[in-house]
């Protein structure tokens, strides 16, 4: 049911009366018939009793009328309309109309007027608002019933409505703030995911990483027992000849001989000949396994240096050999690595995670090769126009590996998607890989052939352009 109180504001009270008749009937017939003739309306048109009946308040006059606005706010029991006569002593209906809806402005109002006292624009003029009905007399006891069904249904829509409202508003939050959880859930998950295949890589790559770095160390080891056991003969002979020394400085001279016969017997049993050149070959081979360990670590250093958070002038010509070097070992038993290199400007980017990119397709590459075949990488500085911003560096990788098919080239950079049989990827590398480049302000695309291998294609501008 919609609010169904109405204040009456008249200085007359047979109006008042008649007011209270129509809106709230009771078996007085002829009260109802004497309303009707007070409004100049026919008797028949009066409605029967058990009709709807609303709660009304009767004010004599405007200032009590107001009051009684003030007070059903404060009772949180406010009016749904009024019926205010214009023509009053004291305050007149335009004056009550506007301190009424300076304390309740959702009230609907109709002020009650004859056609020759005030025009609307003089009303609208004193209240300042053009939402007031009017009702001329002499009018018909069914309008006023018709003016209170209308303004009691609609104020309880409006009331619907901002309850609706209201609830809607709270459903929007709640459902933002689910949509920030499940975001950050998904950006959480997203975040784990990317460090999943990070450290899948990062796998491979230590794999590699301690397989080359082991075989050096492997021939090192080698070389240093072997030079231990050629240290160990290189005394016993020194121990000789500091006995031939010793027996000199006695002056026992008749032993020498033997001593030096000695000495021969055990250099040719020993072949200390070939001792002494080879521990020049054995310290060689030592130095350049350290040298080439020592490589191994520098590469590595200049691949996990923290500079996530700096950008860096880089020739991606070393870069490019720095990961060759730390995934060799992916590399070096299926695919020959094709160089052709061109002068390339310094391109102020974010090192280690271009790097990061050339590790996967390079891997990628070697994986899709079966037993043997090419990976050929070209750089080449590209000026598309005069302007600095017209230049770019664009690096090719190509492999005659076995291609991927014309309908999954659009899902390439897709996430989670991968040729590779399942449990061998997650099909993040080339997402990862996608979005590294992009946040850059480049472009990566690919270009293959079912069984023709394929080109990925990487453009990056001179400077990131985050």
């Amino acid at each position: 049911m919609g609010n169904n109180r109405i204040l009456i504001v008249d200085d007359d009270p047979g109006v008042r009366d008649s007011y209270k008749e129509i809106l709230y009937p009771t078996c007085a017939e002829n009260i109802v018939a004497r309303g009707a003739s007070l409004f100049d309306g026919p008797t028949q048109d009066t409605q029967p009793v058990g009709q709807k009946q609303y709660d009304l308040v009767l004010a004599e006059t405007g200032e009590e009328g107001v009051k009684a606005v003030e007070a059903a706010v404060e009772q949180r029991s406010p009016f749904a309309a009024a019926f205010i006569d214009m023509k009053m002593p004291g305050m007149d209906g335009a004056e009550t109309a506007k301190r009424i809806w300076a304390i309740n402005p959702n009230m609907k109002i109709v002020i009650v007027t004859a056609y020759s006292e005030h025009t609307p624009d003089d009303i609208i003029r004193v209240t300042g608002r053009d939402d007031l009905f009017y009702l001329r007399k002499p009018f018909n006891p069914e309008e006023i019933r018709q003016f209170a069904r209308a303004f009691a249904n609609q104020w309880n829509i409006e009331m619907e409505r901002k309850i609706l409202s209201g609830k809607l508003a709270q459903a929007n939050k709640e459902l933002e703030d689910m949509n920030k959880r499940l975001q950050e859930r998904v950006e959480e998950q997203a975040a784990m995911l990317v460090q999943s295949e990070k450290m899948a890589s990062m796998g491979v790559l230590s794999a590699g990483i301690a397989h080359e770095i082991n075989n050096p160390i492997s021939f090192v080891s080698g070389n240093l027992s072997a030079l231990k056991g050629y240290s160990n003969k290189i005394v016993q002979l020194l121990q000789r000849y500091v006995e031939i020394e010793r027996h000199i400085d006695e002056g026992k001279m008749d032993t020498i001989p033997a001593l030096m016969e000695e000495i021969g017997r055990f250099k040719d049993d020993e072949e200390l000949d070939f001792i002494l050149e080879d521990i020049v070959n054995l310290v060689d081979e030592s130095l350049e396994g350290t040298r080439r360990v020592s490589k191994i670590v520098n590469d590595l250093r200049t691949f996990s240096r923290v500079d996530e958070a700096e950008l860096k002038c880089v020739n991606l010509n070393e870069t490019m050999d720095t990961t060759l070097n730390l995934v060799w070992n992916e590399l070096k038993y299926k695919p020959e690595i094709i160089k052709d290199y061109a002068d390339l400007p310094e391109v102020k980017c974010f090192c280690r995670k271009i790097s990061q990119v050339f590790m996967n397709i390079l891997v990628n590459a070697a994986q899709s090769i079966e037993k043997s075949g090419t990976i050929k990488i070209v750089t080449r500085h590209i000026q598309d126009g005069r302007r600095a911003e017209d230049a770019h560096v664009e690096i090719r990788i190509s492999d005659t590996g076995s291609g991927i098919p014309k309908k999954q080239l659009s899902k390439v950079f897709d996430p989670f998607f991968t040729t590779k049989p399942v449990g061998q990827g997650r099909g993040l590398g080339m997402s990862i890989s996608y979005d590294i480049i992009k946040a850059h302000g480049g472009k990566i695309t690919v270009d293959s052939k079912e069984g023709a291998g394929a080109t990925f294609i990487i453009n990056l501008p001179l400077e990131a352009k985050l």
